[in-house]
Parts: C-alpha cells; structure tokens; sequence
C-alpha cells in the first residue's frame, strides 16, 4: 500500500508518453485530467501517508533509491501540483498555434513528476538522480523553440548545469567516504565535529552548496537563467516560480538542515563564506534588472535577486530566518509566476518584448496589468502583502542573529525591486493614446482566469498569512 506514494511522481511521467501518442484533438482534455488527478494524487499522499517510505532499488550501500516524504518535502510536493494546474491551463493557450505540441506536453507533465521525485526523496542519492533527470528532461522545454539562439541557450543550460552536478557529486562522495550514509535526518546527520575534520567537513559543505546554487542562480553561477528566456512562457514562469530553481533551493534547504547540519555548518563557519554571495546575490540581481529593457529578461534578473532573499533562511541559522525564507519560497514562487504569466499574455496577444512598446498597454489589456501591478506591489513587500511577511521574518532573524546588514540589504532590495517593477507598470497605464482611443483586448479565459485567481491567492494570503505562518513554523521547530 505504501507504494502509493509514487503515484504523484510517475502518473505524470505516464500520462506525457500517453499524451505524445494522442491525437491533437485529444490533447486538451486528457492534459487537464491528468494535472488535476496527479493534484489529487498528492494530497492524498500527504494527508493519508505520514510516515510511509519506499525502497524502490538497491544496488548496494550507497546506490539505493529510497522515498520518504516528510513536511519540507510536502510543502514543496502540493506547491509544485498545484502551480502546474494553473501552468498547464495558459500554456493550453499560448502553445495553441505552436508546433510539436504533444512533444512539448510529454516534457512538461515529466517534469513535473521529476520534481515531485525530488521532493520524496528519501536521501541524498535518490535527489540528485532525479536532480540530474530535471536538467535533462527540461533541456527540450528550454530549446523548444529550435532556433540557433535556442540551441545555443540549451547548451549553456546544460554546461552549467553539469558543471554544478558535479560539484554536488564531489560533495557526496567525500560525504559518504566518512559517514557510510545519505539518508536524510532532522538536524543532519554528523554532529559535533573534532578541529581536524572542521576543514573537511567546510569543504563538502561548500562543494554541495556551490554545487546546488548553480541551479538556485546564485552569482557568479547565475547567468544561465536570463538567457533560459528564450523558452516559452509556461516553461519561463515553471522555471523561475517552482520547477528548476525552487528544487535547486529545496536541495539546498536539504544539505543545510537535513544532511549536514546547521549547527554543524556554523562549526565549520562555511556559511559566513556562503552568506556574503547570498547577499551579492540579492543586491547584483536587483542592479541587473533595473538595466534590462526586455520584459522577460528584467524578470528573470528579479529572480536572481529573489532566490537570494530564501538562501538567507539557509545561511543565517535562526528559526525566524528560517520562516522567512521558507515562506518566500512558496509566496515567491505564486507572485513570479502571475508576473511571468502577465507578461507573456502581452507578448503573446500584443507582440511586445520590450519596455518602450508597452506604452498604453494598461488601456488595452486592463485586468492583466492589473493583475501585473498588484503582484508586483507583493514582490516589493508593500505591506501587508505577502511579500511583505517573508521578508519581515527575514528582517527580524537577521537583526537575532547579529547580523544587521541584512536589514539594510533587505531595504535596498526593495527600493531596487521598486525601481525595476514600477517603470513597467507606470509605462502600461500612464504613456500611450487616451483611453477613448483605446481599444481593450484581454487575453483568452485559459490565459486570464489563471492570472486572475493567482493573483487573489497573492493578495489573500497578505491579508491571512497566518494561514501559511502556523506551517511553517511548525517545520522551523522541527528543525531547531
């Protein structure tokens, strides 16, 4: 019965072969079912089964293939399906005049069980196969378009990639050659360390997180994911609110509280090393954004930025930094998901890229930017959007924990992220044709319904964070 478990994570690898061999008339519906069973799938899994595990293979110590969704991993599952839900239905829309959309559909339903795979992982070597199996099932995704600009994107996304996977690969083998284990473990798994294995056990810590911060866009490793831009919307918006980067952070949230431990990092003082790339991330993201004309890429720059506000929670060792950056992680992804989506409608129905082109946009696609300037006012953390919550936990362990300068990197990030979110929305509404000379055209229902709704969630869970708050927390004190 525990089998069970795997459902989530192979249903949809099965239903993407099945839907490749379909008929295109086909197509729609069974994509449908097949996004909300696997949602159904899950939170069947995580209601009913909470202590289940399974060995799916064994080839020896080491090699073994182990499942075991505990709470972090959950969270990440439900965050996942549900997202992919409101995805699936705006891609139904924006790939509707592409071609080999079956192809295109058979990846993005494995990538989702892919990352599901990652999130029931039930130790170190079961999440970085299914870690290398995301870079290649989201290697056609990235390249769908077929371009050489493509290509050539495609092929950076895999060098960094592989480059960061080997560096993860580094770090287990000098993990297992002194601990004769992988499996995860509330607090890690190591202890207290003698002086001499402090300079080991840094250079592992660091080999794993540098490793995994390739795919968390932590600079200088992070350059891959503005030029991912050229894939299409949907794959952009799954890139950059949940699939690629999130399992890089949710990988990282792993090594740091269930592999190493944090106690035994701050030993080690690998995180001091660690937390000022965190903070150049954050402030290097924010700068590189303000400077993009592109939409796509301006948004994608934000991202890098974000990504460092969750790897705060898993470098300054406090429950409240903790919160914060767990919370983040979930309010991240639903507010740059609705942003991604926003953009990419008017890229879609009205052909514009670039900053300068939007100018009236707001007459004529009303609700859309709408839409756009209220999820942005969430990712500047205008209170009391849910933005805002994270980075108040995130604030308030920094200044715990002694270190001040996050606050103040926190306040700039914010000022940055108003300085790069506010022009686009102040161009859409306030520049261009008077409104009677503006003809309003919102995108199809597949595209706007999910906007619309995301952008609700965004809004109400400002309002009633507690909701998400009480969660949280009850992981953080597992963990502390």
């Amino acid at each position: 019965m525990t089998y069970i478990i795997l459902l989530p994570i192979f249903f949809p690898i099965l239903s993407g072969i099945f839907i490749r061999l379909t008929s295109q008339n086909r197509l729609k519906p069974l994509l449908i079912i097949s996004v909300i069973l696997n949602f159904c799938f899950t939170i069947f899994v995580v209601s009913y089964f909470p202590e289940a595990a399974v060995e799916l293979f064994e080839f020896n110590n080491l090699l073994f293939f182990y499942f075991s969704p505990d709470l972090l991993g959950k969270i990440f599952a439900v965050l996942v399906s549900t997202l992919w839900i409101f995805t699936t239905f705006y891609a139904l829309d924006y790939m509707s005049h592409e071609k080999k959309t079956n192809s295109f559909f058979m990846f993005f339903l494995a990538t989702q069980g892919i990352t599901i795979g990652i999130a029931f992982s039930g130790n170190l070597i079961t999440l970085y196969l299914f870690y290398e199996l995301l870079t290649l099932i989201t290697f056609p995704l990235v390249i769908h378009e077929g371009s050489d600009e493509a290509l050539r994107t495609g092929k950076k996304y895999l060098l960094y990639s592989f480059f960061g996977a080997t560096f993860v690969l580094f770090g287990i083998i000098l993990l297992y050659s002194q601990n004769n284990s992988l499996d995860f473990m509330s607090g890690g798994m190591i202890g207290i360390l003698s002086n001499e294995q402090l300079p080991y056990y840094l250079m592992v810590y660091l080999f794993l997180f540098l490793g995994f911060g390739v795919k968390s866009a932590l600079v200088p490793f992070h350059s891959w994911l503005p030029s991912a831009m050229i894939a299409p919307t949907p794959v952009s918006a799954l890139l950059h609110a949940v699939a690629v980067v999130k399992s890089g952070i949710f990988s990282l949230m792993r090594i740091t509280y269930y592999v190493i431990g944090w106690e035994t990092i701050e030993q080690t003082g690998g995180n001091k090393y660690t937390l000022v790339l965190v903070l150049i991330t954050i402030i290097m993201g924010s700068f590189l954004a303000i400077s993009q004309k592109n939409l796509k890429k301006r948004l994608a720059y934000s991202t890098v930025s974000q990504l460092g506000y969750i790897m705060i929670g898993l470098v300054v060792f406090t429950p409240d930094t903790l919160t914060g950056g767990l919370l983040h992680m979930l309010f991240h992804a639903f507010i740059k998901i609705t942003l991604f989506f926003c953009i990419g409608a008017v890229m879609h129905y009205e052909h514009k890229t670039e900053l300068a082109e939007i100018e009236g946009i707001g007459k004529r696609m009303p609700i859309t930017m709408t839409c756009f300037s209220i999820s942005s006012l969430c990712l500047i953390g205008i209170p009391p959007t849910n933005g805002f919550v994270s980075k108040w936990f995130l604030a308030i362990g920094g200044i715990k924990s002694g270190n001040y300068i996050i606050p103040i990197i926190l306040l700039l990030s914010a000022l940055f992220t108003a300085a790069y979110l506010l022009p686009i929305f102040t161009t859409a509404f306030f520049k261009g044709p008077p409104i009677r000379e503006t003809v309003v055209k919102e995108p199809n229902n597949l595209m706007l319904i999910p906007i619309i709704i995301l952008t609700g969630i965004n809004v109400f869970i400002g309002f009633f964070p507690n909701l998400v708050i009480n969660l949280i927390e009850k992981l953080s004190l597992i963990l502390y």
